[in-house]
């Protein structure tokens, strides 16, 4: 497969063909969203910390968990319901 795919990323990525034969892109810290909130003449260069990313995932999954620990209580809790007389 020799395809050509243009992708947009930092000048920092590599692109290397492992012993697999497979395509990988490594060495990808560099790649963190634009900053929306900046309006600066450069705002192309604010970046969002890579940090600020972790805990924003961490924040997400935590909120999931929770729903979804409330789904389960609220099933355990119809189930206990139907088998007290």
């Amino acid at each position: 497969m020799d395809n050509e795919v243009e992708i947009a990323g930092c000048v920092e990525i590599k692109g290397i063909r492992g012993t697999d034969k497979r395509c990988y892109i490594v060495d990808l810290q560099g790649m963190t969203p634009r900053d929306a909130n900046y309006l600066g003449e450069e705002n192309h260069t604010c970046l969002v910390r890579p940090e600020l990313l972790n805990i924003y995932h961490r924040h997400r999954c935590l909120e999931e968990t929770k729903a979804k620990m409330g789904d389960f209580e609220k099933e355990i809790e119809e189930e206990r319901k139907k088998r007290m007389p």
